[in-house]
């Protein structure tokens, strides 16, 4: 899709992306900022998550049980918020004729909030349903068991944040939002057909960005996950058994990130793939998915799904042999170019919308600055070698970092068994 991109700085150090689409009639806004859990204390674990949804639900302007956010969406607006380790993000998708109210709403919510005790109830009881459902999401938390296990400064399961979630004030909020919601601490990204080239929409965020402290960036962890001896298990009177199984591993350069791009579909890039593909072809699983991230300073590869326990044993050695296969170097021109074309067919299917080609420039930039260029790095990963997919996987195995877990119907004996199939991961 074509569109053009420059990087915008706005007063006290906020900065950002504007994406141009020419013909577009929709405008997709994203704010983020450095202000996730890994920020908050520890004992009160979902003070972020709990801010994100007051910013949303009521301002100063709009003091009502969730009247700021009905009048965001009063003429079809999409209004959403999010909170991760690492962020809170707010989240806007608008028709163009209604992008200057949208950020007349959003200059309010990000500096003239409200913080007070009957929202806070409300909120704190809306994180509490939210949570308590999470729990009931066997794949998520079988992930949450790994990431607390591997990460213990950053993840915290689902029970002992419920638990906290009495102790958390307005005042743990108000100083949250305080310490973190600064100029110099924020990335905003827009996307949408801007005929002036997006200066009066950057002169108006100015102006939001103006009236907030200056501060400056936090810097997010990077740390690298811990390899854990044995798996995590969590038994669960269920009928199929979910899993986890992934290496950490440190910092890879551009070119070894394209590489693990392509790693993962090889091994579980659609029914021709390696490990997804025999275990469609054998009845072993439904699905097979491949989660590969890599950020400054630490980066991670795995697989996760879900199968029947009397298969198990057969997919997780498919898993381990496929894995090893291409790390022994096994990998030929055909098999790297057909995972190749799927990516870029998918990418080019994928980016047809503003929110779309948002969501290609948003992570890494966030992250670290980086302006990925979109027509560049497709020329770059139909460059990629087998022999550089086999060196990232090798990386991959011989960091010694590999983490387990699963859920289910399982013990620890039998996890420990699952283990031996999946070795090949551990190096």
């Amino acid at each position: 899709m074509k569109h053009g991109v420059t990087e915008h700085h706005v007063a006290g150090g906020g900065s950002g992306l504007l994406v141009n689409v020419p013909g577009s009639d929709v405008v997709s806004l994203q704010v983020r900022f450095n202000s996730g859990f890994q920020f908050a204390d520890r004992k009160v674990y979902e003070v972020p998550h709990v801010m994100e949804h007051l910013l949303s639900t009521v301002t100063q302007k709009h003091p009502g049980p969730n009247e700021f956010y009905i009048e965001a969406q009063k003429n079809g607006a999409y209004v959403n918020a999010h909170t991760s380790v690492d962020s809170n993000g707010y989240v806007y998708e608008c028709a163009d004729f209604e992008l200057m109210r949208i950020l007349d709403l959003m200059e309010e919510q990000l500096t003239a909030p409200l913080f007070a005790e009957e929202p806070l109830e409300a909120e704190i009881g809306n994180v509490r349903e939210e949570l308590t459902r999470n729990t009931t999401n066997h794949s998520t938390v079988c992930s949450v068991q790994l990431a607390e296990r591997a990460f213990p400064h950053l993840w915290l399961n689902y029970d002992e944040r419920i638990g906290q979630l009495p102790k958390i004030t307005v005042d743990h909020v108000r100083k949250h939002y305080e310490r973190t919601h600064t100029s110099g601490n924020a990335r905003f990204f827009l996307a949408g057909n801007f005929s002036d080239g997006g200066e009066m929409v950057v002169r108006r965020l100015d102006r939001i960005f103006q009236q907030m402290p200056k501060g400056e960036r936090m810097d997010r962890s990077r740390e690298i996950g811990l390899g854990l001896e044995r798996p995590a298990v969590t038994q669960r009177d269920i009928k199929q058994l979910y899993y986890r199984a992934v290496m950490y591993f440190g910092e890879l350069t551009e070119a070894e990130r394209r590489a693990m791009t392509l790693l993962r579909l090889v091994l579980v890039g659609g029914m021709g793939s390696r490990v997804l593909g025999e275990a469609r072809r054998r009845g072993l699983a439904y699905a097979v998915s491949g989660a590969g991230h890599a950020e400054p300073g630490n980066s991670s590869f795995g697989f996760l799904g879900y199968v029947t326990p009397r298969n198990a044993d057969t997919l997780f050695e498919v898993i381990g042999r496929g894995f090893d296969e291409v790390r022994k170097g096994d990998l030929s021109d055909a098999e790297l170019d057909a995972a190749k074309d799927l990516l870029v067919g998918s990418i080019k299917r994928s980016t047809q919308t503003p929110g779309d080609l948002l969501g290609w420039y948003l992570e890494p930039y966030d992250e670290a600055g980086e302006i990925r260029d979109f027509d560049r790095t497709m020329e770059l990963m139909r460059g990629v070698r087998p022999d550089e997919v086999v060196a990232v996987a090798r990386k991959m195995a011989e960091a010694g970092r590999q983490g387990l877990s699963f859920l289910g119907p399982v013990d620890e004996q039998t996890a420990e068994g699952y283990q031996q199939e999946l070795k090949p991961l551990a190096g």
